[in-house]
């Protein structure tokens, strides 16, 4: 299967966050979770597919915590607490469909 971005494309855009040594399973996923919204019939132009996949990696890598339903949201440690806005696992994949959306250039998650 053909990769629909490699390390020289996405090494030379900007910002990066995948390691090189990470940059294969991350780009994986983030063609799978690409194809889950992106059908064979619909007419996406190579450039807008590239830079998804650019921007779903750097997703997928910034939230993997998260989107493995292991963020911490609260911490309490001898009557100090700490509160995190992160996202929950469902935001996250929300986020992440919007993301697709947006950069195929069709209607947003939930618009219809």
């Amino acid at each position: 299967m053909s990769k629909i971005i490699d390390w020289e494309y996405y090494s030379s855009h900007f910002p990066n966050v995948v390691p090189e040594k990470q940059f294969e399973a991350v780009e994986a996923q983030a063609e799978t979770e690409y194809k889950k919204v992106v059908k064979p019939y619909m007419n996406i132009s190579e450039e807008r597919q590239k830079d998804t996949i650019f921007r779903l990696c750097n997703f997928l890598w910034s939230n993997q915590t998260t989107l493995a339903g292991h963020s911490v949201t609260s911490v309490n440690n001898n009557g100090y607490s700490e509160s995190y806005a992160l996202q929950s696992t469902a935001q996250a994949q929300e986020a992440m469909e919007e993301l697709i959306y947006k950069g195929i250039g069709t209607r947003l998650a939930g618009a219809f």
